[in-house]
């Protein structure tokens, strides 16, 4: 009886170790994943050992964390012969250069291209500066919430100098200032300019020490100019 049992639980394992997985999972949310694609990749990592014990995990995640948008995989074994593959997508929410991304986990990630994003804001510094801009682009668009604007362009430079460009087209340079701090400063003091006046404006420079420089949109001939075409306003 003993050796029957034996006998049956060595048959048992033996075919278990031998059975073929015949179903691939691919899970996750997915909008510039193409799910097949993973199915396909993960099939083809399958077809040099496919038995339930033999399924390469690690060779499957390496290939699959290979394709454009991957931000993160696991894969698991599901009994009796199935496997489960679940993709992080990243989310991208601005541009890096002309080539890479930001996602929401503050990662920067490369495509090869930015086309077809230029609704994202665009991000410009030096490398490892990548959380830093997007702290303080979350800071500014707060902000400009007020404003009735966002920012469109953000550069720090490899002398830590700031500038943007918002999406209504100002332009506003910083110097070595924090961002977020001058802003605020700004916005208190941009009421002296007049409601007229603002709508004019094409850029500000904020650096200097008292105050800041105002340069003025062009005019049509039959329009009415500001008086002056640059400027420095002293704080309130």
């Amino acid at each position: 009886m003993l050796c029957l049992i034996w006998a049956t639980v060595a048959w048992g394992v033996q075919w278990f170790a031998e059975r073929q997985v015949q179903t691939v999972r691919v899970k996750g949310v997915f909008r510039y994943i193409d799910p097949a694609a993973v199915e396909s990749l993960v099939r083809e990592e399958l077809a040099s050992a496919n038995t339930y014990f033999g399924i390469p995990l690690a060779g499957i995640r390496e290939a699959v964390a290979t394709i454009p948008w991957v931000a993160d995989v696991s894969v698991e074994r599901r009994w009796p012969d199935r496997i489960e593959v679940e993709v992080l997508e990243h989310r991208p929410i601005a541009r890096w250069g002309d080539a890479d991304f930001i996602d929401d986990r503050m990662n920067r990630f490369h495509i090869g291209s930015t086309q077809g994003f230029e609704h994202l804001p665009l991000l410009t510094g030096p490398d490892g500066q990548e959380r830093r801009l997007v702290k303080v682009l979350v800071g500014l668009n707060d902000r400009f919430e007020t404003w009735g604007t966002r920012v469109a362009e953000l550069k720090l430079t490899d002398r830590w100098s700031w500038s943007l460009r918002l999406e209504s087209d100002v332009r506003i340079e910083f110097g070595r200032q924090e961002p977020v701090e001058a802003i605020a400063h700004l916005l208190g003091l941009l009421p002296l300019l007049g409601k007229e006046r603002m709508a004019l404006l094409q850029s500000i420079d904020l650096r200097y020490p008292y105050g800041f420089a105002v340069v003025w949109k062009p005019h049509p001939p039959d329009a009415e100019v500001p008086p002056e075409q640059s400027r420095e306003l002293s704080p309130a």
